[in-house]
């Protein structure tokens, strides 16, 4: 007696589309009934089903599955498990990693959030970051190429930055990449090309980026002279969290204005 895929669905819970795919992996091979040219599955079938469900529920992956179906010797089957394990620890390993990073995200993001339009005193973080600036007229790949060496995941570690003084003749605005004081940070990437850059005593708030420096730092100067605080006239800041609107990449910083001594 043979079943069709919808019997055999209805039988053990699963859907028409997860039998078909296994069918596809040449897990299962039913028959097709030529009076009416449908698929029919056999006793033998809904057995190899419930096996394919067992090592699914295992965590195994198609490939391994049909590992084992296609006639993995037994005193062999120990090394597909001890397989499936390490991979699925490394996951675990990766997965705790993502979550800590997650809610320490989450943790700037809500301080950078309670900081917007506010003010408070203190210093500036240490980071590093390569004696050139980003121009327009040249292509970010070729400045990141000047920049730092850095791996994969030394980005998460990495601000677009800005330092604007206004007592310079020609006050511009200066865009540069800059990398948090971290012991994530390769050697390679703080060597002697390297500037340490760092400034104590700051008024410090949070803005939305703007081309126009004027937009982000008056309010900041304005604040100071209210409050009875002398800047030096220089300004940091470096981006948190990134945000897109109307299809344009926008930024919140975080903004160190040195207060003189």
């Amino acid at each position: 007696m043979r079943l069709t895929v919808g019997e055999i669905s209805k039988a053990l819970g699963i859907s028409n589309e997860s039998i078909r795919y296994y069918v596809d992996a040449g897990l299962i091979t039913p028959e097709k009934n030529i009076q009416n040219n449908y698929w029919e599955y056999s006793s033998d079938d809904l057995i190899r089903l419930t096996d394919i469900l067992f090592y699914r529920s295992m965590g195994l992956n198609v490939r391994e599955i049909k590992t084992i179906m296609d006639g993995l010797p037994l005193e062999n089957l120990g090394d597909v498990i001890d397989e499936r394990k390490s991979a699925l620890i490394k996951d675990i390993h990766q997965s705790m990693e993502a979550l800590w990073n997650l809610n320490d995200w989450h943790e700037r993001y809500k301080t950078e959030m309670d900081l917007l339009g506010k003010y408070t005193i203190g210093d500036m973080p240490v980071g590093f970051r390569r004696d050139s600036t980003y121009e327009e007229a040249t292509h970010m790949a070729k400045y990141i190429e000047d920049c730092f060496d850095l791996d994969k995941e030394d980005w998460g570690d990495v601000s677009i930055s800005f330092y604007y003084n206004t007592a310079d003749q020609d006050p511009k605005l200066q865009r540069y990449l800059s990398i948090e004081h971290s012991i994530k940070i390769n050697p390679s990437n703080t060597n002697e090309t390297s500037i340490e850059e760092k400034a104590e005593h700051c008024l410090i708030t949070e803005v939305h980026f703007s081309d126009n420096v004027m937009e982000m730092i008056q309010p900041i100067i304005d604040y100071a002279s209210e409050a009875g605080y002398k800047l030096t006239g220089v300004f940091y800041g470096r981006e948190n969290t990134n945000y897109f609107a109307g299809g344009k990449r926008l930024g919140l910083y975080r903004v160190y204005a040195p207060i003189e001594n």
